[in-house]
This record gives structure tokens, C-alpha cells and sequence, in this order.
């Protein structure tokens, strides 16, 4: 299936405009169909969907909800049981982030692919288009460089898994029918058989790339990851170009080894044209030195990565940005409003039917509907998706910067119960609290207290542990607890692999240290019972009076 780029967003960013224009009617028919389509399936029957006639009907019958409380349907959906969440077939399940233990599994029917399909990839082309009207087309879209891949994972009864970015791509390769022509990749690069690591493969098939037109990535801290490899490994990369070789530091297995063998012959052109640039100077602009044609970068950024930003500005030079989606494992959201402009999501009335609960005064005894928002306000997100999960509670606390007709136009503040988040990675307090709980069982201690914060070393995110523990320790501390979180978090793993999150640190503080603290605050008149369970040093405040009761 060959996309048409231009026809795909032009089509997409006038539906959007269509729907924004009339977002109330869009929401309450949508939620109607919802409701009417599926009345009849256990969940619909146990909150009475058949009697639901308003938006004021369905708040009042039916509960808001977390995980848990679809945690044995969704079992018996991963089972092969159907009509118990919603009536249309379940064809993947999302694996959601900030999981320890077992996996978390969400089901997905065709509905969320396709509004993906449609708005997550349409309307960035058609934004793209956009920012370069003067230009002709095949100016604009040519090769992409896709950061990610899209191994095929299943369940055991054949349904296919894996996390929501590459959803779209499995599903549009549900046939063997997507055409990848357009991506400087071949397809078994895309979509290989085993998840490992390929970032050498693809990067060797993105230098030989020379018209290369877009990078697609989902956060710019894998974006910046890539060209740091790139940088570090200037020199190999260009060896092996120039011979149509593997080098051994390359770390591929043999498998791949042949591969790129075969599909890239010598090219020692392509190799003297890159040696022409100065390495000293390499890492400014780099991105249109390498690839002088490429037109935008995809990739989400903003406040939530104030490091990684700031590195991708210094190799990227004037390319734009694109900043994706706001989105999660329960549903794609927003649409980033234009290039250049990070934390500025259009919730596009189409995604599910949305609810908002008020933070900072109003009548916060009533959630609120998309139009009812208030410039400036900020609100917690409930949301009922396509595929099963009804007035969810996504924890998510956004702030409304502007307005897209009678759509909100959002940034992301915060997720209720995320901790820690340098470069995606998102650990929250649960792997957190089971990290430190493992580290003070391999050490027979007792932590009477932790806390961390963002640090830097070298110009390099890391986090900074403090803690309070009973009893002696030996030996490689920080290690050992690095070792936990990575075993509890994948994408924490995956991030220090990248080498986007420095090595961890842990600073132990003096006896007493947490007492000490609620004293401070009662000295401030902070009653206790208003004194939460303190784990992120979020303020300047705290991290000075931690960092004075260092050992």
C-alpha cells in the first residue's frame, strides 16, 4: 500500500478542522454510539447502557475506573471471550508503560488504528505540506529514517502485541501489504522477526541516504541518542560504508552481519563525500550536513525534555520539528498544533469522549466536557476509548494554552502518579518503591526513607538517590540498584542504553534526616496530615535541605 502523503493530510487536517468546528455535537454523538453499540456486551449490560440517554446518564451510571477494574475482563479477553468490553474484535494488545510485574495488557479494535492512521500520521503530513506550500511535493516527502522498528510479537492465541507507536504499523502490515518503498530501511529492518538492538543497521542505511527527506522518532531524546551514535562512531561507520563491511565493535549478530553485506555493497563515494566534513565541528548542524535535503524531524519534545531539546537544536540547525501526539497506552489525544511548537496538542473530538476534572476551583463536583474548559485552567483526564476502557482515569493533568475552534488546544503538565521522566522513560513510584525495597533486601538494611531528583553529570540527566538507611553496606550500591530499575523498567533500560540517562547515583543521608524534615515543615506551619510521602525533590527548596544532610 503506497501512501500519498499530501492527499492523506490534506484529507486529514480538514477533518480535523470539520470536527473542531464542532466539537460539542461531534463528542455527544460519538459518545451515543459508543453506548448504543455496545449495550449489549456484559459491560454494557452491568451498568445499564440501554438506559443511558445523556451525558449527565452516563456519568451517573457508570464509575470512574482505573485498571484494575478491568483487569479480569481484559484476562478473559486476551483469552479469545468476546462482547465483554465492547462488541467489535480486539485485534492487538498494547503492552502500557510504567508496568512492573506481569504486563498490563489494553486491547485495541480496528477503530484505534485507523483514527491513528488518520490523525496521528495524516495530520503531520498535512502540516508538513503546510510549512512548505511554496514547495513542490516531491521537494517535500521523499526517504524516511524510522527510529523505531516493529518486530511482530503475539499472543498466545495468535492476536497480535507490542507497545502503542508501532500499532499502526503492524496493523497497516496486517496483510504483508505495506509498502515501505519510502523508508531508507528495507523491510525486514522495520519489521523484524526478534526484538534487538538494530540502531547500527538502520544507521548504515540511513547514511547511504543522501536525499533523506524526514526523521521520524517518538521522543527527541532517541533522536539525539541516534546522532550521538552517529558521532561517537564517525569513523567505523565510514570504514565499514566505504568497504561493504561489519566491524566487529558494531555488536550485530551474524545473522544481520550478512545481511548488510549483501544489501549494502561498497559505496566509497558516499563514504569521501561525509569525510569531507570536519569532525571537530560535527556535532553543530550535523543533521543538514549529513542529509542536506531533509525537510522536518518528527519527534515529541518540549518542557518534559528541556535537555534533550537543546541538544537537538544544536544538530538539527533549522530544520523544524514536528511534535507528534499527546498521547498514551489508552488512546492518541492531541495533534500537535504546528511545526515549531512543542507542548500544543489539539484534542481532536474524534479520539473517545472526553471528561475533565477540575484542579484549581469551579464546580469540581461535576467533570467537565471538552468545550466547557476554561483557558489557563488545568484538569485530570477521563477518558472512554474505542476499545473498551469507559471514563478511565488517565492520571493525566493537562493545562489548556489556546483554543482550535471549539477545541482545546492542551499541554501536558503531569501524570498523577509518574515519578521520574528524563528522557521518556517514565518511572513511576511503584518501580521505584520496588527497586529500593529489592536493593534493601540484598542488603539487609532498612531504608527508612528515599527521595530522588534529576541531577546532571557531564551534561548528562541521571538520578540522584538520596537515602536513609539502618545498617552497613559494601560494594557496588549504586550498581546494584541501576540493575533493579532496569529489570523493573524497559524503557529506563533502554534509555541507559542509549546512553540518554547517565549512571545512577545514591548520596546516603545522616540518621534522622526525614525526621528533620517534617520538623522543617511543621516549622513552616505545614500541618502533617498535609504532609505527603515525600519521594521527588521537585523544588530547589528540597533539594538544598537534602543535600545538607549528606553523609
Amino acid at each position: 500500500m503506497k501512501i500519498d502523503y499530501a492527499e492523506l493530510g490534506k484529507k486529514a487536517l480538514l477533518r480535523l478542522e470539520d470536527t473542531a468546528q464542532r466539537a460539542d455535537l461531534v463528542q455527544k454523538c460519538l459518545l451515543e454510539k459508543i453506548i448504543s453499540e455496545n449495550c449489549f456486551t456484559e459491560y454494557g449490560k452491568r451498568y445499564h447502557f440501554s438506559a443511558i440517554k445523556s451525558i449527565s446518564g452516563y456519568q451517573e451510571k457508570v464509575p470512574i475506573t482505573l485498571y484494575d477494574d478491568y483487569e479480569a475482563y481484559i484476562s478473559r479477553i486476551v483469552s479469545g471471550e468476546g462482547g465483554v468490553l465492547v462488541s467489535a474484535p480486539s485485534d492487538f494488545f498494547c503492552i502500557s508503560s510504567g508496568t512492573t510485574g506481569e504486563p498490563k495488557y489494553l486491547p485495541l479494535t480496528e477503530k484505534e488504528h485507523q483514527l491513528y492512521y488518520f490523525y496521528a500520521c495524516g495530520v503531520v503530513f498535512g502540516t508538513v505540506r503546510e510549512y512548505y506550500r511554496d514547495l513542490p511535493e516531491e521537494k517535500v516527502f521523499g526517504k524516511i529514517f524510522q527510529l523505531g522498528e516493529f518486530a511482530k510479537t503475539y499472543m498466545e492465541n495468535g492476536r497480535m502485541k507490542g507497545i502503542r507507536s508501532g500499532a499502526v504499523y503492524q496493523w497497516l502490515d496486517r496483510d504483508g501489504g505495506f509498502d515501505v518503498s519510502d523508508y531508507c530501511a528495507p523491510k525486514e529492518v522495520l519489521f523484524p522477526d526478534n526484538l534487538e538492538d538494530l540502531l547500527y543497521v538502520k544507521v548504515r542505511f540511513a547514511l547511504a541516504e543522501r536525499g533523506l527527506r524526514a526523521i521520524h522518532g517518538v521522543f527527541v531524546n532517541r533522536v539525539v541518542g541516534v546522532m550521538e551514535y552517529i558521532y561517537r562512531n564517525w569513523d567505523m561507520l565510514l570504514d565499514d560504508m566505504e568497504k561493504g563491511e561489519v566491524d566487529e565493535k558494531a555488536g550485530v549478530s551474524q545473522k544481520w552481519r550478512t545481511y548488510l553485506k549483501e544489501k549494502l555493497l561498497p559505496n566509497p563515494s558516499r563514504a569521501a563525500e561525509l569525510r569531507c566534513l570536519p569532525y571537530k565541528n560535527l556535532r553543530f548542524q550535523m543533521i543538514p550536513k549529513i542529509w542536506p535535503e531533509l525537510k522536518y524531524i518528527q519527534a515529541i519534545g518540549g518542557k518534559a525534555y528541556p535537555y534533550y531539546s537543546r541538544q537537538l537544536e544544536k544538530y538539527k540547525g533549522d530544520i523544524p520539528i514536528h511534535h507528534f501526539v499527546y498521547g498514551a497506552s489508552e488512546g492518541i489525544f492531541g495533534i500537535a498544533a504546528k511545526m515549531d511548537k512543542p507542548d500544543s496538542y489539539i484534542l481532536f473530538p474524534e479520539a473517545g469522549f472526553f471528561e475533565f476534572l477540575p484542579l484549581e476551583g469551579g464546580d469540581s463536583t461535576r467533570p467537565l466536557c471538552l468545550w466547557e474548559l476554561k483557558q489557563g485552567g488545568r484538569y485530570e483526564v477521563l477518558f472512554t476509548n474505542h476499545s473498551g476502557l469507559y471514563r478511565y482515569r488517565m492520571r493525566d493533568v493537562i493545562k489548556v494554552v489556546g483554543w482550535y475552534y471549539k477545541t482545546p488546544v492542551v499541554r501536558f503538565c503531569y501524570r498523577e502518579n509518574m515519578v521520574m521522566n528524563l528522557a521518556g522513560e517514565k518511572s513511576n513510584l511503584e518501580q521505584l518503591e520496588e527497586a529500593v525495597n529489592r536493593f534493601a533486601r540484598k542488603y539487609r538494611v532498612q531504608v527508612k526513607g528515599y527521595c530522588v531528583q534529576e541531577a546532571f553529570s557531564d551534561g548528562m540527566p541521571q538520578y540522584l538517590f538520596y537515602m536513609e538507611c539502618a545498617g552497613k553496606m559494601a560494594g557496588n550500591t549504586e550498581r546494584i540498584l541501576e540493575e533493579y530499575l532496569c529489570r523493573l523498567n524497559y524503557e529506563y533500560k533502554c534509555c541507559r542504553k542509549m546512553n540518554e540517562i547517565g549512571r545512577l547515583r545514591i548520596q546516603f543521608l545522616r540518621q534522622g534526616s526525614f525526621e528533620r524534615y517534617e520538623k522543617y515543615l511543621a516549622g513552616k506551619g505545614v500541618m502533617m496530615g498535609q504532609s505527603k510521602l515525600l519521594r521527588l525533590l521537585d523544588t530547589e527548596e528540597k533539594r538544598q535541605f537534602f543535600a545538607a544532610e549528606v553523609l
